[in-house]
């Protein structure tokens, strides 16, 4: 049976990596839209298995501390099953984000996602 296709997320594997493209990105403020891109996020380690993630932000200008929480939440299941996150396309709204909250010492952050792929690498 083919996994449900996910309602705020694109994904795609690329050597073994589930790259993920956030789909209506601008709605990442309403609490309940946060929840379940949340658990999408979560099942991608629960559910099928991936222990190596790549979230693509380039579509995505703004983040609630709501969605930053869900990825704190993310990065320690991750840690949890031995595997690596790793963050790319953040704009420059966002990189002062992850700047000001002192984020970037907690994600393997990434300019662009060929680079962050190739890291998975090594």
């Amino acid at each position: 049976m083919a996994a449900p296709e996910f309602q705020h997320l694109s994904v795609k594997e690329v050597d073994g990596v589930a790259v993920v493209d956030f789909i209506n990105s601008q709605l990442m403020f309403a609490a309940d839209v946060v929840a379940e891109i949340g658990a999408e996020l979560s099942s991608l380690i629960t559910q099928r298995g991936y222990s190596k993630i790549l979230l693509d932000f380039s579509h995505v200008q703004y983040l609630s501390s709501s969605m930053l929480a869900q990825l704190t939440k993310l990065q320690r299941e991750v840690e949890q099953a031995r595997g690596r996150l790793k963050i790319c396309g953040l704009g420059p709204i966002l990189q002062d984000t992850f700047r000001i909250g002192h984020f970037e010492h907690l994600f393997a952050i990434y300019d662009d996602c060929e680079s962050a792929r190739r890291a998975f690498a090594s």
